[in-house]
């Protein structure tokens, strides 16, 4: 039964929400100033790492590439660039308007195989993860490669298509399953990096108009703005170090095996 807090399909995109892509891959709220950077870095890396192209025609695709901040990048190296999005508008124009656990569009097919795919920030909010990373390796061509990331720690968003905060450990067992294997995997982020994330996220407010009570809920407030930016700033990090299973973002780059 649907109780109309949540969509009758998960793919239905005539009732996704409206969302402001991003070009350029910088944060755009205090909450995004240790994520956005770090992914920026890792995704940039594994890019030079991982994704050298091949001799003669080099194809990509970006799974959910929601403003193509990464377009310039692969096609400065050589990549003819495909673009493919759930959503429509909000962004550059792309080429195939379809969700990662989709049936794949013919054309799309038609345009593979690719030598290289990113999906980056999106499975979080895809449902069914054994379709997509079977998409993922049927656009794949032999031995090609597949960056991804997704979020281990932050805040809701997209709702109501926000699924999932995996591990690793998950990554490795639906890539496992589509036939693909890990080259590089990375847990991005630190525990600092994680309390910074959650400090900009909370908003502190006094439980009553008592003047202790305000009085306590300023202090919070004035106290996690100064802790933010000295870990924004890495100030804190020079002087403590912080120990605990605890990271930001999952990147793994994945490889379709041969035969």
């Amino acid at each position: 039964m649907n109780d109309g807090k949540y969509p009758p399909s998960v793919n239905d995109a005539s009732i996704r929400p409206a969302l402001h892509e991003r070009t350029r891959y910088e944060p755009n709220l205090p909450q995004e100033e240790l994520i956005v950077p770090l992914l920026r870095r890792e995704i940039e890396s594994c890019i030079s790492i991982y994704a050298s192209p091949p001799l003669g025609m080099a194809k990509a695709v970006d799974i959910g590439c929601g403003g193509q901040p990464f377009r310039s990048v692969l096609e400065q190296i050589g990549y003819s660039y495909c673009a493919v999005d759930a959503n429509a508008d909000g962004g550059p124009p792309v080429d195939f308007v379809c969700a990662a656990d989709e049936p794949l569009p013919d054309e799309l097919l038609r345009r593979g195989p690719f030598d290289f795919q990113l999906c980056t920030e999106v499975l979080e909010h895809v449902a069914d993860w054994d379709a997509a990373f079977a998409n993922f390796a049927l656009l794949l061509a032999p031995a090609g490669r597949v960056l991804i990331t997704a979020p281990f720690s932050y805040q809701l968003h997209e709702e109501p298509y926000d699924f999932w905060r995996p591990t690793l450990h998950a990554v490795d067992y639906y890539a496992r399953r589509a036939g693909l294997r890990p080259v590089y995997r990375h847990a991005a982020g630190d525990p600092w990096d994680v309390l910074g994330t959650v400090l900009a996220t909370c908003k502190f407010v006094s439980s009553s108009m008592a003047l202790r009570d305000r009085a306590l809920a300023k202090a919070i407030r004035v106290t996690s703005r100064l802790v933010h930016r000295a870990i924004v700033t890495g100030w804190v990090q020079r002087k403590v170090r912080a120990d605990a299973p605890l990271y930001l973002s999952n990147v793994v780059v994945l490889e379709k095996q041969l035969g």
